[in-house]
């Protein structure tokens, strides 16, 4: 009698144990951004400095390139960037429609060149629907 009711109980059990880890498997998986950084670039203070030298030049800010690649119009978008050790974050407010490139630049204190090396990412998107989107937390 036992036999029979543990073979009844153990399909019910595998069914409930597959649809617990399915739903955690879906809830954990994040959706892609619908803005994306294309290119982050760190701009020179002087415009007559077109080769620059680490630890020599100047650099005063970034050029963020950005693609909206979702299917609704955006009105703002928050970016977060590092530079070496300098972490800045900034939200510009523009028409952005989908399937379009946008470039933002910001100026912040001049500080030592040191590479190329920085690196932005989008941290949450306002569209004009009033809906949003923010970044999964790290």
């Amino acid at each position: 009698m036992e036999d029979k009711l543990l073979m009844k109980i153990l399909p019910i059990t595998a069914i409930m144990l597959l649809a617990m880890s399915s739903s955690a498997l879906a809830v954990t998986e994040n959706a892609p951004a619908p803005v994306v950084v294309t290119a982050c670039v760190v701009m020179t203070v002087s415009s007559a400095d077109t080769v620059m030298t680490p630890g020599v030049s100047l650099t005063n800010g970034v050029t963020v390139m950005l693609k909206n690649n979702s299917d609704k119009v955006v009105k703002s978008v928050t970016v977060t960037g590092d530079y070496h050790g300098r972490h800045e974050t900034g939200t510009a407010a523009f028409t952005f429609k989908p399937g379009t490139t946008a470039e933002i630049t910001r100026h912040f204190g001049q500080s030592a060149f040191i590479d190329t090396d920085a690196k932005c990412h989008v941290t949450n998107v306002l569209f004009a629907d009033g809906t949003s989107w923010s970044a999964p937390s790290m």
